[in-house]
């Protein structure tokens, strides 16, 4: 298959465009290191131990998250990471999940 003179051309430009499209992306759904965040849960047992997990490791509960099963809480990143992969769910910006300022 032969790739065409005007796609090899602009190619690096493209892939170096997607790659900043994806970390500001990155940048902007990686949870604060201490605030709310939105624990999502990934797989097929998170959304059981998910509430359970997050306060057992100083989570304050704030709601139920936008996404079915999802939880928004208060809490300190370094602290939940280790125990929310270990249950099969992960942690993102609650604001890129549009869950909003408290009313």
């Amino acid at each position: 298959m032969m790739i065409s003179a005007r796609f090899r051309r602009h190619a690096p430009l493209c892939i170096q465009c997607a790659l900043v499209v994806v970390g500001l992306l990155a940048l902007y759904v990686t949870p604060p290191a201490s605030g709310q965040m939105l624990l999502l849960p990934v797989g097929p047992g998170g959304r059981a131990a998910l509430a359970s997990v997050a306060v057992a490791h100083g989570a304050r509960l704030v709601a139920a998250g936008p996404v079915a099963g999802s939880l928004l809480v208060d809490g300190q990143r370094d602290e939940l990471m280790q125990p929310l992969i270990g249950v099969g769910a992960i942690a993102i910006s609650a604001r890129a999940a549009g869950c909003g300022e408290p009313a």
